[in-house]
């Protein structure tokens, strides 16, 4: 099984992304139902579930969910969260689903990371025809300054220091290679506004589940956490609102 190196720092840091990383509001599950026209009990596969941020909102809008993870402690911790939920090895380039078996491949936060030249005609041969592809996506809502919070513009300056060249921060974040694909419509997006509820522990656990910052040795990762944690001590973050916006990529599968 052949992954991005930088993904491979999410090999130990489940915990951590299921305690930082913030959740999918039920309006972008809906703007899935809604766009691709899902019936009750559709049939979707989260593909990169991770912890089961996706699947646990895909699940709770009624829908029949199978989760796909590569990594052993992100199955092992959605499984004790989501009992009722099956949950399989596997990614985009090599998923373990019959042909036509699926209405919707959902990924939230995780599509990046997809060789898209090997996932296009994996996914298509999943997805039934006339079914759909939802790729979901968690960023801050509106600058940092604008929204009263310097300290998350120190955070973006710190994280931009050491952060290698990623997948994510790319113009298309990874659709390119699937947009083009013969098997898809064309992409089209809705945009959703939440708040995630959030602490400073939450925030050093978010930086923790970092793929960069998790594959950085021991010592350098302990130190980058602690001049956060420090960072955020010094402009008083104990409980806080992260204001979020939640994109959805939808494209039909033809």
């Amino acid at each position: 099984m052949e992954l991005h190196p930088l993904a491979l720092g999410f090999e130990h840091v489940a915990e951590d992304y299921a305690h930082g990383r913030p959740g999918y509001p039920p309006a972008a599950v809906a703007a899935i139902v809604d766009g691709l026209g899902l019936a009750p009990g559709a049939r979707v596969a989260d593909v990169g579930a991770g912890t089961g941020k996706l699947t646990a909102a895909l699940a709770a809008a009624g829908l029949d969910v199978v989760a796909v993870e590569p990594f052993a402690g992100m199955r092992a911790t959605l499984s004790a969260s989501l009992p009722g939920v099956a949950v399989l090895d596997g990614t985009a380039e090599a998923l373990p689903l019959a042909d036509a078996s699926v209405d919707v491949v959902a990924s939230g936060d995780a599509f990046h990371w997809f060789d898209g030249t090997r996932a296009a005609p994996e996914l298509a041969r999943a997805i039934r025809p006339g079914g759909g592809l939802a790729l979901l996506w968690n960023s801050a809502a509106g600058e940092a300054r604008d929204e009263g919070m310097p300290w998350a513009a120190e955070l973006v300056d710190l994280l931009d220091a050491v952060r290698p060249e990623h997948p994510a921060f790319t113009e298309d974040q990874g659709r390119d290679a699937i947009d083009a694909h013969e098997a898809f419509g064309p992409f089209t997006s809705v945009e959703v506004t939440h708040v995630q509820r959030s602490s400073r522990a939450m925030l050093v656990a978010n930086i923790a589940s970092i793929s960069y910052v998790g594959v950085m040795p021991a010592g350098e990762r302990a130190a980058l956490l602690g001049r956060v944690d420090a960072l955020l001590r010094r402009h008083g973050i104990a409980t806080l609102d992260i204001p979020l916006r939640t994109t959805v990529w939808l494209a039909r599968r033809l």
